[in-house]
């Protein structure tokens, strides 16, 4: 029998399938920590249970993984941790899906891209063309980038050394080239953005040999579909298709093997008939209870509005060019109040550890409430918090 499911139990599964909130019986989230109960094996632990979290932003995607940290995996985590869980080879970033960077665990990126990459692939040859950048050019290119990568070994390599090294080569390269190839090197599954100094953006590595223990599933699609599901609470079919740029064929077969395997199962939105209201649930979840945080502080970017298409649940749809101006893909930081979102938020650099809160039209922010929270990013940033100030709503 299908279970029919409201709004409410929409909000509350998702916020506790993304690690932002704790299971009501014992506090802990979704995810353990295995065997490894430091505070990297925690941040690797949160990376894989998420499958793959938004990582253009270098500084917010550190922070999505750490305001996850003691409600996921039982403890806080630092901002060292995350170094350290990169350093090990147990977290790497890279494209697995949609064409886009992400954070995700070493051993699911070569699966993730052989099951989604088709898309991202195909049409490498048209934007070549119109860099200007030929057959020969990028055999010459990738030769002499893989020679570099294996003398830089472990340590790796910034993109200005790789670029520096195409130079020495005599390769007469473009400035708008160098992302590209960066891209290519990782969506064949050649490179690796692996080891960090810590505030700087990790350095490349030659995905052999940094990836040490990569996972090949029965059933790819059918694992995406599951772990999806599992990370991200109630999804629709075309949730999963957009998230992971595959087709949405595709993701039907992923979900309908997953359901045969008993990882996923039908339901229903309440009021809303046939496929419009046709969710996926992991099974375990269903009839769960989570302690959903009065306030928090999401980074840019985070999967709370990332990891879906539908997003009604999380946010009012009229606010949304509040949160996206422009629609131009830029997620801002946001301010969320019982799992939705009640305002945008940005740090105050003259300010020290400072923050400047907006509320959205209609919303009103608790700024005793939020220095609670501000608390725990200062803490994994290593900062002293500084105050939390209420800007007007925004016209």
């Amino acid at each position: 029998m299908t279970e029919t499911i409201t709004d409410d139990d929409v909000l509350l599964l998702r916020m506790r399938s993304l690690g932002l909130a704790g299971a009501a019986s014992s506090g802990s989230g979704p995810a353990g920590t295995g065997t490894d109960a430091s505070g990297a094996g925690r941040i690797a632990a949160i990376a894989r249970h998420l499958l793959a979290l938004q990582g253009q932003d270098w500084r917010s995607s550190r922070w999505a993984l750490g305001v996850r940290a003691e409600r996921v995996a039982g403890a806080p985590a630092e901002l060292a941790d995350v170094a350290t869980a990169l350093n090990s080879g147990a977290v790497v970033r890279s494209w697995p899906v949609r064409g886009t960077i992400h954070l995700l665990a070493a051993e699911d990126l070569g699966w993730m891209q052989a099951a989604a990459g088709a898309r991202p692939l195909a049409g490498a040859a048209k934007r070549r063309a119109f860099l200007g950048i030929g057959d020969r050019t990028l055999d010459r290119l990738v030769e002499v980038s893989l020679a570099a990568l294996r003398a830089g070994g472990e340590r790796g390599l910034e993109r200005d050394d790789l670029a520096r090294a195409w130079s020495e080569a005599g390769i007469e390269w473009q400035s708008n080239w160098r992302y590209h190839l960066i891209w290519w090197l990782h969506q064949n599954g050649l490179a690796v953005f692996g080891p960090t100094d810590g505030e700087a953006e990790p350095r490349l590595v030659l995905a052999e040999g940094w990836i040490r223990e990569p996972r090949t599933p029965a059933d790819p699609l059918a694992e995406l579909a599951a772990r999806y599901t599992a990370a991200r609470g109630p999804v629709r079919t075309k949730d999963l298709a957009w998230w992971a740029g595959i087709s949405a064929g595709e993701a039907k077969r992923g979900f309908e093997a997953a359901a045969e395997q008993g990882a996923v199962v039908r339901a229903q939105l309440a009021g809303v008939a046939g496929a419009a209201g046709t969710l996926w649930v992991s099974p375990g979840t269903l009839g769960s209870t989570a302690i959903v945080p009065e306030w928090l502080l999401l980074p840019a970017f985070d999967e709370h509005l990332l990891g879906y298409t539908v997003r009604d649940a999380q946010l009012d749809p009229a606010h949304f060019e509040r949160i996206v101006p422009g629609r131009n893909g830029m997620f801002l930081a946001t301010v969320v109040h019982r799992g939705r979102v009640a305002g945008t938020w940005r740090r105050r650099t003259r300010a020290g550890g400072g923050i400047e809160a907006t509320p959205l039209p209609g919303s009103r922010l608790d700024a005793a409430a939020l220095a609670d929270e501000h608390a725990r990013w200062a803490a994994f940033h290593g900062l002293v918090p500084g105050p939390v100030e209420l800007a007007a709503p925004a016209a």
